[in-house]
């Protein structure tokens, strides 16, 4: 190594955030941001026992002190008790981000919010995939958005075409909104875990992965592998779901649907009945907003399916070169 890496390297350790933490030293804090953790956001919000397996060879941790510098990072980010006024006075500052639909976005409340998990599940061909390209550009106006593609289905020209047709600069598209291609369960788990730099770096406001269901299921076949399926599918939903608080972000996560073998009920006409979502339980509990997508004899239809603090209700919208809009 030169004399000018050496200095850079000093000066990168010297701006370590982590060396804030009490307890976190120079070799500990570089053992951290080796294995992914760039801020006390991140490790705030993680499990003694998963920093230990990710980090602990590296740094000698143990339990006791693992344990220790994560409760220190966990007081330096305010993960605290608050009074019922304070929560609302957070949830009423959380920002949305539109679907591309004045008619979607109402039956979610007003759009996609930050600090949540939105599911939107469906049948091929009902805009799914569309409406996690017009919410990226969308977020651009708010700071930056992730893509994550499971499926091979985003396209750039899609994007930049949502992009003109809504009046964004291209540039700034272009600029603001990131993609990954990953193919794995394993490369989507160590992805996301390691994805703290990247949503502090570009100010991400939107992360979506579209096809979030579709990896576990090819990887992790038949009954006798369900446990470890859903066991993992579970441990990265967790993880999202503490981005989405620690960052005030919203995430999007698109997903397929099954036909049941079984006939249903002749007066049960409810279409995630019919052809459920994918990803059973862990998937339908981890979401706070659901949406379902389908066709209709005109157009298309977002029933909200489950929702924290909404009540199921139904909007209709169209695909057109603007991406998600409205019927009319």
């Amino acid at each position: 190594m030169g004399v000018l890496e050496e200095v850079k390297e000093e000066i990168e350790e010297a701006g370590n955030p982590l060396l804030r933490v009490k307890g976190v030293t120079a070799q500990l804090a570089r053992a951290l941001r080796d294995h992914g953790y760039y801020t006390v956001e991140a490790l705030a919000i993680e499990a003694p026992h998963m920093l230990i397996e990710r980090v602990g060879g590296a740094a000698g941790l143990n339990l006791e002190k693992a344990q220790q510098i994560i409760r220190e990072a966990r007081n330096a980010t305010k993960i605290s008790f608050m009074a019922i006024s304070e929560l609302l006075g957070e949830e009423e500052k959380r920002a949305f981000i539109s679907t591309g639909s004045r008619e979607v976005d109402g039956i979610l409340g007003g759009g996609i919010r930050n600090g949540e998990l939105t599911g939107v599940s469906g049948p091929y061909g009902v805009g799914k995939t569309c409406l996690l390209q017009t919410a990226a550009v969308n977020a651009v106006s708010q700071g930056g958005a992730w893509l994550i593609d499971m499926e091979g289905a985003i396209t750039t020209s899609r994007i930049l075409s949502i992009a003109a047709a809504r009046g964004f600069p291209t540039d700034l598209v272009k600029e603001n909104v990131l993609y990954s291609r990953w193919y794995t369960t394993d490369e989507l788990i160590m992805g996301i875990e390691d994805g703290h730099r990247v949503i502090k770096n570009h100010n991400v406001k939107l992360l979506g992965i579209d096809g979030f269901v579709n990896p576990f299921r090819a990887e992790f076949q038949g009954r006798e592998s369900l446990p470890e399926r859903q066991a993992r599918m579970n441990r990265c939903l967790r993880r999202l779901i503490n981005y989405a608080r620690i960052y005030n972000m919203a995430i999007v996560l698109t997903n397929q649907v099954h036909s049941k073998p079984d006939a249903s009920y002749p007066y049960e006409m409810r279409p995630e009945v019919i052809e459920p979502p994918t990803g059973g339980h862990v998937f339908m509990y981890a979401v706070n907003n659901h949406l379902y997508l389908r066709r209709v004899v005109k157009g298309f239809a977002a029933t909200l399916i489950d929702s924290s603090y909404m009540p199921r209700s139904e909007a209709r919208y169209i695909i057109t070169e603007a991406g998600l809009c409205d019927l009319e």
